[in-house]
């Protein structure tokens, strides 16, 4: 813990699980963590509007960074977001409509779904707020693209990379769609976007978009064996990151 200043934590995999809220237990001992000097940011895959029903209000103005990094909000407000082209993302959503391929996609809170349903349609409308006119919506700014069909995601690579800029796609363990999103946007992008100091941070992550800045941090803990670093870290789990983090609290009250 010497010289850590900062914790960043995904959030789905990482402190939450199966969708549900942060824990009371989490919660406190992040609170505590912040209060023994520790500056504490999340980034996650979600945008603005589905990242504050699952944090307790305590936390809703820290500065969040969503959509795997294409998205930055600060007092519940967003103040950067890497938006996709208009025509290209336009024409990506009528190709998709045209092929039948369930989707949904996030603008700077609003979001737009599919004609074609999917069960995680109805998941995202009960963390209380409903889809937008699709039709409308593609006429703003569009920031990430959830595809809900991953079995199609070779053919929709290879049409993006025929007739698009470069997008990042990034594939959820466990689960069977996967994100995409404006080139540049990653979440250590966006932690450099903020002038993070890496070299006094810590990162949390389980998944294939937390690689890049656990990379990057001065530590590492990876929560599950969803993926494997060359780097050194320490391994959790979902039963044990909030002994680890006791742990931290105890070893940063004691520096």
């Amino acid at each position: 813990m010497k010289g850590i200043k900062n914790f960043v934590f995904d959030l789905d995999g990482t402190l939450i699980f199966e969708g549900k809220p942060l824990t009371s237990a989490l919660s406190d001992t992040l609170i505590e963590l912040e209060a023994a000097g520790i500056n504490t940011y999340f980034a996650t895959a979600r945008p603005l509007r589905d990242t504050l029903p699952v944090l307790p209000k305590h936390f809703w103005d820290h500065t969040l960074i969503g959509c795997n990094g294409a998205m930055i909000s600060k007092a519940q407000q967003v103040t950067n977001a890497n938006a996709f082209n208009k025509a290209q993302i336009v024409q990506l959503l009528e190709w998709l409509d045209r092929e039948g391929i369930a989707y949904l996609y996030d603008g700077h809170y609003d979001y737009a779904i599919s004609d074609k349903p999917h069960e995680f349609h109805q998941w995202v409308a009960k963390l209380g707020t409903p889809p937008t006119c699709n039709a409308s919506l593609r006429e703003q700014q569009v920031i990430k693209l959830l595809v809900l069909e991953g079995s199609r995601y070779k053919e929709i690579k290879a049409y993006c990379e025929q007739h698009f800029d470069k997008f990042s796609f990034y594939h959820h363990s466990g689960t069977d769609c996967f994100d995409i999103v404006t080139e540049q946007s990653n979440k250590l992008s966006a932690l450099q976007l903020l002038q993070l100091d890496l070299s006094s941070t810590m990162c949390f992550g389980n998944d294939h978009n937390d690689v890049a800045m656990l990379n990057a941090a001065k530590k590492a803990v990876v929560v599950g064996r969803g993926i494997s670093l060359t780097r050194p870290h320490t391994l959790v789990c979902k039963n044990t990151i909030h002994t680890h983090l006791q742990t931290l609290l105890e070893t940063k009250r004691a520096s």
